[in-house]
């Protein structure tokens, strides 16, 4: 069905899908802001071990499956929490959430059904709330990156970026840079940004989001800018992984060896249950085409436990070491890899195509 939510590979390492939080005063909704996917997922176990009927539990499992790439799982726990709470505008608006990622993932016909569910629970969401900002998130999202048959229209996503301005300045101006995220637009794409730290000085994810443009998504990398942002962003959360792997990127391109490894071994103290500073510093060694034995290092170390929630995959992580073996000349642990990749994802057609290639060359 093309891509209505997430965007396009290798964007998405950097850039983590926009999605606000239901303001429960539970610290799972915390921890699912911080992309602590994992913890949360232990008390959300431990709360339907309790009560199987837990409305705002099955919510909070509708996210994380979403985050750990399993949409139809989302659904299933979707359905429960609306059902069990039909009142809640932010549970229609996950289930939405969950029916646009199915949509995705989808053939044509199959994804247009969940089209069709997605649109009926974001318009029993804003029936509810009108200004409930997960549901306008899903549905600008989906306007931007739908095709038209489907019901795609990007001056409507354009247009609820600007409602959730007038509802959350930095929610708005966020959503704004999101849309430009893929359209070479990087001048106006950083004023949007700096425009929802100025709004929001206290608010993580917009100084994590200025990091991850100025050092990952920009057409133009300003390191030191993005290191400035990112170190912002770690004061402000220590906690969080997403200024970690900026700053391990940074380093990593820049080659700043010893403050690298003095940087992941905070991180992973920091945040043991989530590897994904090893990963990206990798990607950036890889990418720049430097120091591959610490690369395949630090990608084995990724790939030593589950990656966390919203993450890359393991299937991804031996891609990355097949580009690296292919660059070194070593075509057959580059095969091995892309098998190992294709075995864990057989759909990851980045893998499929290489491994064809090289096994033809």
């Amino acid at each position: 069905m093309g891509v209505f939510i997430q965007p396009k590979a290798p964007l998405l390492v950097c850039l983590a899908l926009l999605g606000a939080s239901a303001g429960q005063p539970a610290n799972v909704d915390e921890l699912i802001e911080q992309n602590h996917f994992k913890r949360a997922q232990a008390i959300v176990d431990a709360r339907l071990h309790t009560d199987a009927s837990d409305a705002q539990a099955h919510a909070w499992l509708c996210k994380i499956r979403i985050s750990f790439g399993d949409p139809e799982g989302a659904i299933a726990a979707g359905e429960r929490a609306a059902a069990l709470a039909p009142s809640n505008a932010t549970y229609h608006a996950w289930l939405a959430e969950a029916c646009a990622h199915t949509a995705e993932k989808s053939s044509v016909w199959r994804g247009l059904f969940y089209v069709h569910r997605m649109k009926r629970e974001l318009a029993a969401a804003l029936a509810l709330d009108p200004r409930n900002i997960d549901a306008l998130l899903v549905e600008m999202m989906f306007n931007w990156n739908a095709p038209a048959f489907a019901g795609g229209d990007r001056a409507r996503a354009v247009r609820i970026a600007g409602q959730i301005v007038a509802i959350d300045p930095a929610w708005g101006y966020l959503a704004h840079a999101r849309l430009l995220q893929d359209q070479d637009a990087d001048a106006e794409t950083e004023q949007w940004l700096l425009k929802a730290v100025e709004a929001a000085p206290n608010f993580y994810r917009a100084r994590l989001s200025l990091a991850r443009f100025y050092g990952c998504t920009a057409r133009i990398k300003h390191y030191d800018l993005a290191e400035r942002a990112a170190l912002d962003a770690l004061n402000l959360d220590p906690a969080a992984s997403g200024a970690y792997e900026v700053l391990a990127r940074v380093y990593a391109a820049t080659r700043r060896r010893s403050e690298l490894e003095s940087l992941l071994a905070r991180a992973e103290k920091a945040v043991p249950d989530d590897l994904g500073s090893y990963e990206s510093a990798a990607v950036a060694l890889v990418e720049t085409g430097q120091d591959f034995p610490r690369a395949e290092r630090y990608l084995n170390r990724y790939l030593s436990q589950p990656p966390e929630g919203r993450q890359p995959s393991h299937a991804e992580a031996h891609l990355t070491l097949a580009t690296l073996y292919s660059k070194e000349g070593r075509k057959a642990d580059a095969i091995h890899q892309l098998e190992a990749a294709l075995r864990l994802e057989p759909d990851l057609q980045p893998a499929r195509t290489e491994l064809k290639r090289l096994q033809q060359s």
